[in-house]
């Protein structure tokens, strides 16, 4: 962020994209390949399906769309009264209309939200409890309060860094690349006699599950 403070959006924006930490990020979830393909770069024509993405934030009470592909920021309208007003109400209608401009098929849409670690907003929260419980008289109305609040904030705390490990081991396991794994199975399978047979089920089944989904179209007709 320093570094890019004197910077113009587009420069900013070409410093983000040349940035190593955030390209070895973004890479990691990247599907795995047996073979890589060096691609060269083009220009994308009206034939690709282009994915970017659009911000909407508020700044200073206004409400504003921030599109890549656009050459600056659109403003969208006032938030209301407060730092940032009601402006969900503003971005909500916008990101509706954005939707409906694609044909009723289209459903690759991605709809995130950025906000507070809420790791730390807990860890904090905690901290700021355990301070007041410390300072409260012993045996009064104020610290059975606090240590009660205190309570259900480690509960939420331990649920969150379980929810963590639960991502950390999804990540993991959708960063791993399996290809290997899968082929030096279907080599011992090979081997052993059993793949052809395998296949051979596979076929039958998918066979079968044609015909049911026929049958059930025609019963609906």
């Amino acid at each position: 962020q320093g570094f890019t403070a004197g910077m113009d959006p587009s420069m900013k924006g070409l410093a983000i994209s040349n940035s190593a930490p955030i390209r070895a990020a973004h890479n990691a979830f990247r599907p795995a390949r047996a073979v890589e393909v060096e691609e060269r770069e083009r220009a994308a024509d009206g034939g690709d399906d282009v994915f970017h993405f659009v911000a909407y934030i508020p700044f200073k009470g206004q409400c504003y769309e921030l599109d890549g592909l656009q050459p600056g920021p659109k403003l969208l309208g006032p938030c209301g009264p407060g730092p940032k007003g009601d402006w969900l109400d503003i971005a909500c209608p916008a990101i509706q209309r954005r939707i409906e401009e694609y044909s009723a098929s289209e459903i690759r849409f991605n709809l995130m939200a950025v906000v507070p670690n809420r790791l730390r907003t807990l860890e904090t929260s905690l901290a700021s409890l355990e301070a007041s419980l410390a300072a409260a008289a012993e045996d009064s109305n104020e610290a059975a309060a606090l240590d009660a609040q205190a309570a259900d904030v480690r509960l939420e705390l331990a649920a969150e860094r379980r929810k963590r490990a639960v991502w950390r081991k999804e990540n993991n396991r959708r960063k791993h690349n399996y290809t290997p794994f899968v082929i030096e199975m279907l080599k011992m399978l090979a081997e052993k006699g059993e793949l052809q047979a395998m296949i051979d089920a596979a076929a039958e089944r998918a066979r079968g599950a044609e015909a049911d989904a026929g049958a059930g179209t025609k019963m609906e007709d």
